[in-house]
C-alpha cells in the first residue's frame, strides 16, 4: 500500500443508553444516550481533538448523532453525512423487548428475526464505497451501532478478505463497548484492506468489553 492511496476509517460505537444498561434490544428504536454515554462521548471527543478528520458519516438515530457532536466540535468546518444506512439492524418482533424475555419466548433464534445480515452489509457497503471513491477523504469517521460494527467487520474479514493486523484474530471481532474505536485501512487502487484495531477503549481509561454479546 502506498500512503497516497490509503483511506483510514475510524468506526465508532455510540455512547451508552438506558436500553444498553437495562438489556433491552434496541435495534432501530431511536433512543438517546444517558449521562454515562455523554461522559464517554466527551472522552472520545478529546481523543480525536488532535486528529484532523476529513469526513464524518453517521447513523441517523439520535444516540449516534449525539455521540458524533463531541468529536465534530473539535474539527474545523466538519463535513457530516447523516444516513439511515448506518442504522442498527431492525430486530423485528423482538425489538424493544428485554433480552431475558426474548430468550424465554423465542430462544436463541430470536436473533434471526427482522432484517437479514446480508441486507445490513449491503447498505453499510454503499457508504464505504462512497467514502473510498472520494479522493479527498484520508481520515474518515463512521459512527454506528454495536451490531453493525460486529457484522460488518466480520464481513470485511471473512468475505472481502481484509487482513487482520498482528495481534488480532477473528474471535476478537465481537460486539464492542460503547464509544469504542475500531480502525481499518483501504487501498483505493486495489480495494484491499487491513483491520488495524478493534474495540479500543483507551480513552475511557481501560480495556472494556461487552459481557452479553446477544444485546443489540
Amino acid at each position: 500500500m502506498t500512503k497516497s492511496n490509503i483511506v483510514r476509517v475510524f468506526v465508532i460505537r455510540h455512547g451508552q443508553t438506558d436500553h444498553n444498561l437495562q438489556k433491552i434490544l434496541q435495534g432501530q428504536l431511536d433512543t438517546p444516550m444517558n449521562a454515562t454515554g455523554h461522559q464517554q462521548s466527551q472522552a472520545l471527543g478529546q481523543r480525536f481533538s488532535t486528529i484532523p478528520i476529513d469526513h464524518f458519516v453517521t447513523s441517523d438515530l439520535q444516540r449516534c448523532q449525539e455521540t458524533l457532536k463531541y468529536i465534530t466540535q473539535h474539527q474545523k468546518s466538519p463535513s457530516v453525512k447523516v444516513t439511515p444506512n448506518l442504522r442498527e439492524r431492525d430486530m423485528g418482533k423482538v425489538q424493544g423487548m428485554y433480552l431475558k424475555d426474548a430468550l424465554e419466548q423465542y430462544g436463541p433464534q430470536f436473533r434471526n428475526y427482522g432484517e437479514k445480515e446480508e441486507s445490513l452489509c449491503r447498505r453499510v457497503s454503499l457508504e464505504l464505497k462512497e467514502i473510498v471513491e472520494d479522493a479527498n477523504h484520508e481520515n474518515v469517521i463512521m459512527c454506528t451501532h454495536g451490531g453493525v460494527i460486529t457484522r460488518f467487520f466480520n464481513y470485511l474479514h471473512s468475505e472481502l478478505g481484509y487482513e487482520l493486523n498482528e495481534g488480532l484474530s477473528a474471535k476478537d471481532l465481537r460486539v464492542p463497548f460503547n464509544t469504542s474505536i475500531s480502525i481499518f485501512d483501504v487501498d483505493r487502487s486495489t480495494g484491499k484492506g487491513v483491520i488495524q484495531s478493534f474495540g479500543n477503549t483507551a480513552h475511557l481509561g481501560g480495556d472494556f468489553k461487552v459481557d452479553d454479546q446477544l444485546l443489540r
